[in-house]
Order: C-alpha cells, then sequence, then structure tokens
C-alpha cells in the first residue's frame, strides 16, 4: 500500500521533476563507463611507461659492466649503487649474480635497494583494486675478465599507482565540475518551464472563473514570452468573442422589445398562429377590435377571436375571394358588417422549418363601397358608349379593359366577350409601339388632373392582320377626388386621309423616275447630318457622283435604257447606304451621296473605292449588259466648313476633277490637306537624302545595374547630323517617314548600324547588349524575318542573343496572335524582345503572358513621378512586382537623379537608363565612358565600405 502511494505521489510531481533522476541515472552511468575506459588506458599507459624505464636502465648499467677493470664485488656494488642514483626514484632494487656456467670461482652475489619511497598518494585500497605487477627484468652480461652473470632489475610500483591516481583525480575533478554545471543547468531549465505552467495555470484559472482581461505577462525565456503571447492573443480573441455575443444579445433583446412595441404600434390587428393550430401574440389592435385582453405570456392556446366569431371566421376564409370576408366586431354588433381584407403570411424557425403564420385584418369597408359604386356607373356608361361612332375602350388602373364599345370592336376584330378582361395591349395593337405612345402607360402615368395623349398618326392592327390608320385620344378617368381609376380611349379611322396627305408629300420631296430624294429633301437631309456631325464630333461627306459616259449610252440604246440605268443605279445607291447615311438625284446622271458619322477620311475613302466597284459592275438591261462607271467628287465636313450649298459646290468641284484625272476616279477637295501632302512629301524626301548622304546617325544609351554598376547594356538612339541645324532629335525624321516604305528601309539601316559597332565593341572585348527600337508597321512586314535573319549573317562575330528589339507596349496589343507568332520567329533566329513605354497601353496579365518577350520597360513618365506622385509609384511597384511574377527582366526609364535610382532600388527594379546615368552619346565615346564609370563606381563601393566598417566596428 505504501509503495503504491509513493508511486503515486511520483506519478503526481509532473512529467519534468520525473525526468530529473533518469537524467542523472544517465550521466552517472555514463561516467562510470567513461572511468572504466580511463583506467584501462591509464593502466596501458603506466605498462609501457615501466617498460621504458626497464630499458633505460639496462642501457645504463650493462655496458659499465662490461667495462669494469677489476671485476670484484667492490666495483660491481659500487656500479649498482650508481644505477640507483641515476636511475631514481623509478628503480627499487638492482642484483648482479654469477651465472651457474662460469668456470672461474664465482663471485658472490650483489644487490643494492633504493632508498624507502616517501608515502604514497594513492590510497592503499586504489593500489589493490588496481593491482598492478612489479615490473622487473633480467638480462645476461658478461664482466670485462669474462665472468658470466645476470643483471637483474626491479621497479617500484607506488610512482606507477600514483601516476594513475592523479590523472584520475583530475578528471574526477573535471567529471564533477561537468555534472554540476549539467545538474545545475538543468535544475534552471526545470525551475523555469515550472515556473511558466504555473503561471499559465494561474492565468487559466483567472479566465476560466470570468476574469477575461487576464493577460500574461510576457517575460522569461523566449518559450516563455511566446506562451504567454500566444495565451493573451488567445484571451483576447476569445474576450472579444463573448463581449460581440454579449452584445449580439442585447441587440437581440432591443430588436425584440422594439419588435414587440413595433406591432402593438400597428393600427392593424395583428395575431400569430403556430403550426400545431394554436394562437400565439396578438396586438393591441386586436384587442380593440375583439375586446379580449392579450396574455402577458403571449401564449393564447385558443383562437382570439370571439367563440362566437370563429367558426364563422373560419368558414368565410375559406370561401373567401381575394382574402374579403365579412367579421361583426364585438363592440358594434348594431352596425353593418365591416368589409375586411385578411391576410396571412408564413414565417419560419431558424432552421428554415415552417412555424405557423401572421394575419393581419384590414378594413377595406370605403373600398367595397366604391366598388359597387363604380360598377353602378360602369354599366351606365356602357349605354352611352354603344351610341358613339369612335371606337372607345375603358380600362383600370392595371391596364385590363372594362369595356368596348361596337366602333372599337370592328376595328380590333375583338368581341366585348373577348375583350373585356385582357390587356389593352393584347387587342389595341399598334404598328409602331413607342412607350411614349402607349395610351395603356398613358393611363397608368397620368395620375394628375388634366393629364391628357393624343397621336395623330398611329396605325390599328386588326385582329386579322388588316391596318388602319387612326388618331386617338387617352386620358384618365378620375373620380371626384381627382383620383385616377381608369383610362379611356377614343379613336378613329383615318386611313383615307392618310393615304392622300402621304401621296402628296411623298411626291414633294422625291424624284418621280429613281424614287430617291430630291432636291428639297436633300437640303433638309444635309442640314440635318451638319447638325448631327457638330454635335458628335464625327465626319461627314458629301458626295457628288456622274455617271461617266451616259450620254454615250442614251444615244446607242435610247432613253428608254438610260432610264433603266438610272433606276438599276438609284437602286445600287439604296442597298449601299446605311442609316446614318443619304443619297438623292441631283437630275440628269447626277447624284448626290451623304455619308454621315464616318471617323475619318480613310473610312470615307474606302466606302467609296467598294462603291465605285459596285456601279462598276454590269448592268443587265433588256438583255444587254451596259458597261458604266463613275466619278466622285467630295467635300468632307468639318474640315471643309462650309455652308450646305457651299458643301455641295465643292463636292462638285471635286467631281470635276476626278474627271479631269481621266474619269473612274475619287478625289477630295481639300486646299490645306493638297498643301500639306506637298510638304510632307518635300520633308520625306530630305530624310531620304539624310539617310543616303550619310547625314542620320546613331547615339548610345547605356543601361546600367544601379546595384552593382555593371553596364548590362545600350540602347541605340536615331540622331540626324543636320548641316545647318546642328544635332536633331528623332522627332525631327521618325513623324515624317511614320507609314512609309521609308521607315522599312530606315529601321534596317538601324539595324545594320547597330551590329556593325556591336562587332567592333566585340573586337575591343566588350560583350555588351544593344537594344534597337523597331516601328510596328516595320515590324508587321511579312518578310521581316527573313530580312532580320540576312542583316544578321552580315555580321557573323555577333551573337544574335546579344541584339534586343524593343517594340512599343500599344503596338504589341494592335494583333496579339501576329505578335506572339513573330516574336517566337524571331525568337528563334536567337533575337531578345522589349516591351517598350510599358504602363501606357491597355496591358493586363493575359496579354504579358502570351507576348514573350524578355524584358518590360517601363515608361519614363512614370519613373519621373515616383518621388512626388504616389499613384506613380504605386504603378511602378506593380510593373516590378508583375515582371517578377512572370519572370521578366524589368527596365526603368528616364531615371534622373540619384533619389530616383535609390527608390527604384528600393522598390526591387536594378535596372535603369536615363540622364541621371548617362546621356545618348556617339559610339566613339562610349569605351571612354565605361571606363570612367567602372572607376567612379569602384571609388564609391570603397567609400562606402570605408563608412561601413566604423559602425560594424
Amino acid at each position: 500500500m505504501t509503495r503504491t502511494a509513493n508511486l503515486s505521489t511520483w506519478l503526481l510531481r509532473g512529467t519534468y521533476p520525473r525526468l530529473y533522476v533518469p537524467v542523472v541515472l544517465i550521466i552517472l552511468l555514463v561516467s562510470g563507463v567513461r572511468y572504466h575506459y580511463l583506467l584501462q588506458a591509464e593502466t596501458s599507459e603506466v605498462h609501457r611507461h615501466a617498460a621504458a624505464e626497464l630499458r633505460r636502465a639496462s642501457d645504463y648499467l650493462l655496458p659499465r659492466l662490461a667495462t669494469t677493470p677489476t671485476p670484484d664485488a667492490d666495483a660491481i656494488a659500487g656500479i649498482l649503487r650508481d644505477g640507483i642514483t641515476h636511475l631514481s626514484p623509478g628503480v627499487q632494487a638492482l642484483r648482479w649474480e654469477p651465472s651457474e656456467s662460469a668456470q672461474q670461482p664465482a663471485l658472490p652475489a650483489t644487490e643494492v635497494h633504493a632508498p624507502a619511497p616517501s608515502a604514497p598518494a594513492a590510497p592503499a585500497w586504489f593500489a589493490r583494486w588496481l593491482n598492478i605487477p612489479q615490473p622487473l627484468q633480467q638480462a645476461a652480461q658478461r664482466l670485462a675478465d669474462g665472468t658470466p652473470g645476470r643483471l637483474t632489475i626491479a621497479l617500484q610500483t607506488q610512482p606507477l599507482v600514483d601516476r594513475v591516481w592523479g590523472t584520475v583525480i583530475v578528471q574526477a575533478r573535471i567529471s564533477a565540475l561537468n555534472i554540476f554545471t549539467i545538474l545545475f543547468l538543468l535544475t534552471l531549465l526545470l525551475r523555469a518551464n515550472a515556473r511558466m505552467l504555473r503561471r499559465l495555470a494561474e492565468a487559466t484559472n483567472a479566465f476560466r472563473q470570468g476574469y477575461l482581461g487576464t493577460r500574461m505577462e510576457v517575460t522569461g525565456t523566449l518559450e516563455s514570452r511566446a506562451m504567454a503571447e500566444a495565451f493573451n492573443d488567445m484571451a483576447g480573441k476569445v474576450q472579444s468573442l463573448v463581449l460581440s455575443l454579449h452584445e449580439t444579445q442585447r441587440q437581440q433583446s432591443e430588436q425584440l422589445h422594439f419588435t414587440r412595441q413595433l406591432i402593438d404600434a400597428l393600427p392593424l390587428p395583428v395575431f400569430v398562429r403556430h403550426a400545431d393550430g394554436t394562437y400565439g401574440d396578438t396586438n393591441r389592435a386586436w384587442q380593440r377590435l375583439f375586446q379580449a385582453p392579450v396574455d402577458p405570456t403571449g401564449a393564447h392556446h385558443a383562437s382570439p377571436m370571439p367563440e362566437a366569431l370563429a367558426p364563422e371566421h373560419s368558414a368565410q376564409v375559406a370561401n373567401a375571394q381575394d382574402n374579403v370576408v365579412a367579421i361583426h366586431p364585438v363592440h358594434a354588433t348594431h352596425q353593418p358588417p365591416l368589409y375586411m381584407a385578411y391576410y396571412e403570411a408564413p414565417f419560419t424557425s431558424t432552421s428554415g422549418a415552417l412555424a405557423g403564420t401572421i394575419g393581419t385584418l384590414v378594413d377595406v369597408t370605403e373600398r367595397k363601397r366604391a366598388q359597387e359604386a363604380l360598377q353602378a356607373e360602369k354599366e351606365r356608361a356602357e349605354v352611352t358608349l354603344a351610341s358613339i361612332g369612335d371606337g372607345v375602350i375603358t380600362t383600370d388602373l392595371a391596364g385590363r379593359i372594362d369595356t368596348i364599345n361596337e366602333a372599337a370592336q370592328l376595328m380590333t376584330g375583338f368581341t366585348a366577350l373577348q375583350a373585356v378582361g385582357r390587356q389593352l395591349d393584347d387587342v389595341f395593337r399598334l404598328y409602331e409601339e413607342p412607350a411614349s405612345r402607349n395610351a395603356s402607360t398613358a393611363a397608368e402615368r397620368d395620375s394628375l388632373p388634366g393629364a391628357l395623349q393624343q397621336a395623330t398618326h398611329e396605325v390599328l392592327i386588326h385582329r386579322s392582320g388588316e391596318r388602319y390608320a387612326i388618331e386617338y385620344t387617352a386620358s384618365p378617368i378620375r373620380q371626384h377626388n381627382g383620383l385616377a381609376v381608369g383610362c379611356v380611349l377614343v379613336f378613329r379611322d383615318v386611313t383615307e386621309a392618310r393615304n392622300l396627305r402621304h401621296q402628296i408629300s411623298w411626291h414633294a420631296r422625291h424624284d418621280p423616275l429613281t424614287g430617291l430624294y430630291n432636291r428639297t429633301a436633300l437640303a433638309e437631309r444635309l442640314t440635318h447630318a451638319l447638325f448631327v456631325a457638330r454635335n458628335k464630333g464625327l465626319l461627314l461627306a458629301v458626295c457628288m457622283l456622274d455617271l461617266d459616259h451616259f450620254q454615250a449610252v442614251n444615244d446607242a440604246f435610247g432613253n428608254r435604257v438610260g432610264d433603266r440605268l438610272l433606276k438599276e443605279t438609284a437602286r445600287r445607291l439604296g442597298a449601299f447606304i446605311t442609316p446614318s447615311d443619304a443619297v438623292a438625284r441631283m437630275g440628269g446622271d447626277e447624284f448626290v451621296l451623304l455619308l454621315g458619322e464616318q471617323p475619318g477620311i480613310p473610312a470615307i475613302e474606302a466606302r467609296l473605292a467598294v462603291l465605285m466597284q459596285q456601279l462598276a459592275a454590269p448592268y443587265a438591261i433588256d438583255n444587254r449588259d451596259v458597261n458604266t462607271t463613275v466619278s466622285i467628287g467630295v467635300a468632307v465636313f468639318p474640315h471643309d466648313n462650309a455652308s450646305p450649298d457651299t458643301l455641295l459646290r465643292h463636292a462638285d468641284q471635286a467631281m470635276c476633277q476626278a474627271k479631269s484625272f481621266g474619269r473612274n476616279q475619287l478625289h477630295v477637295f481639300d486646299v490645306q490637306q493638297d498643301h500639306a501632302v506637298q510638304t510632307q512629301h518635300t520633308r520625306q524626301t530630305r530624310v531620304a537624302q539624310a539617310l543616303h548622304a550619310g547625314e542620320l546617325v546613331l547615339h548610345y544609351q547605356p543601361k546600367v545595374n544601379l546595384r552593382t554598376g555593371e553596364i548590362i547594356g545600350l540602347e541605340a538612339l536615331l540622331r540626324w547630323q543636320h548641316p545647318e541645324e546642328g544635332l536633331l532629335g528623332p522627332q525631327h525624321v521618325l513623324p515624317l517617314v511614320e507609314d512609309t516604305d521609308l521607315q522599312v528601309e530606315l529601321g534596317e539601316w538601324v539595324l545594320r548600324q547597330a551590329l556593325a559597332q556591336m562587332r567592333q565593341w566585340t573586337d575591343a572585348g566588350m560583350l555588351w547588349e544593344v537594344s534597337v527600337n523597331i516601328a510596328a508597321p516595320h515590324f508587321h512586314r511579312p518578310n521581316f524575318v527573313p530580312r532580320l535573319q540576312d542583316i544578321l549573317h552580315t555580321c557573323p562575330e555577333v551573337s544574335p542573343t546579344r541584339l534586343e528589339l524593343e517594340i512599343l507596349e500599344s503596338a504589341a496589343l494592335e494583333d496579339m496572335q501576329y505578335m506572339r507568332s513573330m516574336m517566337q520567329s524571331c525568337q528563334a533566329l536567337g533575337v531578345r524582345f522589349a516591351l517598350d513605354d510599358f504602363g501606357t497601353g491597355y496591358s493586363s496579365l493575359s496579354y504579358l503572358k502570351r507576348l514573350p518577350a524578355e524584358t518590360i520597360k517601363i515608361d519614363q513618365s512614370f519613373v519621373r513621378g515616383i518621388l512626388e506622385d504616389g499613384d506613380d509609384l504605386t504603378l511602378v511597384q506593380a510593373i516590378v512586382a508583375l515582371a517578377a511574377a512572370f519572370h521578366r527582366h524589368v527596365v526603368a526609364e528616364g531615371v534622373g537623379t540619384a533619389e530616383h535610382a535609390a527608390r527604384l532600388l528600393e522598390l526591387g527594379c536594378e535596372r535603369a537608363q536615363g540622364y541621371g546615368i548617362a546621356r545618348p552619346m556617339p559610339a566613339h565615346e562610349v569605351l571612354g565612358w565605361a571606363r570612367d564609370h567602372a572607376a567612379r563606381h569602384a571609388a564609391r563601393a570603397v567609400q562606402d565600405a570605408a563608412t561601413r566598417r566604423p559602425a560594424s566596428a
């Protein structure tokens, strides 16, 4: 029993205290094993030492015995005593005795002992336990006279034991110190862990008792602080959760109280019926209506209605139409029954299961009586409407037909039985149905006094599909208080009158031969088209068309064929135009075409080129093919910002100019453009002369690693060494050659010059990358890849991997699939790509993923603003992160100051170029700049190292 109690006490001491005893036992066991092997090693060592001492004694005594001149007992004893003195203190005794085979008279045996040793250092028990045997050695030796003998050397065992004992004592002290240190540190660790667990237990108990603000002090070891922080974090979250729960409960209680007050404040009687049929809570309005007090607990286990009325209520609810039942209030039994609308809606529990229903009663007595009065009035109105010659339809507020007279039945094709109750739109169907002309819409929205809607140009569709031109008037039906209760629609058939007006109007605005607009209608359309063009900021093209050689057709085939040709031409023109266009016949073989809402001159010219092809197709007239072409003159607004008459005159002049060019031509009237074209052509010619005369040169701007200072490459930039104006930038060249063959020629020249310069730098030992900007039209040429391959073959010494082509991001997004294919074809040659001015286009993650560019160049407009503009800083940071995510290199353009470079390094962008690093320079200055840059960077590195050394010291 005592042993069991001791075991229980031992187990209750905890893991750390119980771990202490096994650790001590293990330490003692390891120490015992260590000393066992230590004694073995030391014993072996003393044996080796004793053997060495015996050899030394033999080496000392034997030569002396062999050379003794007078070998007598005294001489031998002197040699032995001298050996004791010389070999002390290890030797215990020396003995020489003649051998039994000596022929001469035997000398007596001589034995010399060493003085008694001092007190031993090792205790006697240790010597006995160690049990080291006495070292002895015997050696045969003849004296000088030839007498044989034997020398015996005996060593003392006590020095050997003391030697081992000394080693054991030293190791024991070291072991004791180690064991003490281990036990001391283990004790500290156990005490710290026990203290940590005790603090945790105290905090946990306090937290369990409801002290939610309990927190552990963050002190002690790293583990103690971590545990305290974890506990405090957990306690904070639990405290927040509990406080949030209490707040939620409080809010729910307040919401419940508010809901109770809200229901009691409702003027409508409200009750709750549970799913089992029992009634729950009711409000004060219900109590007042049925004079039944509410149970404070809210638990009514019987119907809250008076028992006399409950069966009647149930039957009326079951048979009620539109939820309207008649109920006798308890407090007004002498009054006629009130019409009550009964509404009931289900409610669910928190689990979603049906819990019961909530019901209410609404007094609709006045509404019911108004409906009865209205019904009587409608019956009287129907008799009146039947005698009216126009069609008359009345509806309710929902647009459902209440009455329809005989005239309306004839025009719609619906009988009264078919129409009443249907929506007005189903019976009164108009060919055009804009919402603003819909009679039912008018009835629904016209709730203000005096609201009225009229329409004089509508087409009514009969039920059979026949159509009638009608005029109608729609107005609301109002009560005496002005409240609208419906709509009355009155309409009449005006088909014959409208047809006559339409014929007169059409002939006044159209050409009788072709059916196209005449001059009058053209003037109206042109004025309207100019108004639209001004408001929308788009172009309007006024085109004058004249059939070529039309008089020859009349002369050859007669006027009838000529008229047929004009009609067919009009038909083709009518098929060509869009809703924003218009076409008219001016007379004879002249037509005017208005092309509205055009985005630009190229779009206008493209459309007219298609029209010229269509009009040039053969005309099949009277079994013969008649061929003709058309000459077109164009005046474009607002480029030609003139009046309608002036635009027509300019278009006619341009048409005459087109005929003067040989017919079947298109000419745009634009004096300024003609002058600009001539000036542009002159400038392009001058650029071509500069290219062939060697006036164009390349300058190179270095790109460096901001962190290491290494030159990672250069960008080739175009310059014009003008004979009169000096060095000009690319803005004086590139806009002039845009979208021309000269642009391609210039781009190939830049590639050749850059590769030739790279070859010179390669000979100088500089393997720099060089970036060349490629224009989008040049890159889109079908033969770009073969031409690039030919150019690369002209400089085989230069690796294609050192050539980088820069493509504008906006140009790369124009035709993604084609750009990707072209880039992959160039990369197959070894060429690399960079997306220039990144961030200025409408790029996205999918575009960056699909475009196989190795480098992204951040547009300088963003880089310059990273020190002041937070948006630019965020954008640059996003681009750097995006490049890192897609494993792309990123180069910042426009780095102007050291502060820009430092901020870029903080953002993770290490590659940059700009005036703050180096301006574009001629090729012959690059090597010198590179040497100076390397020297400056090395000096700056030494200075930085010297600056950091004291801080580190």
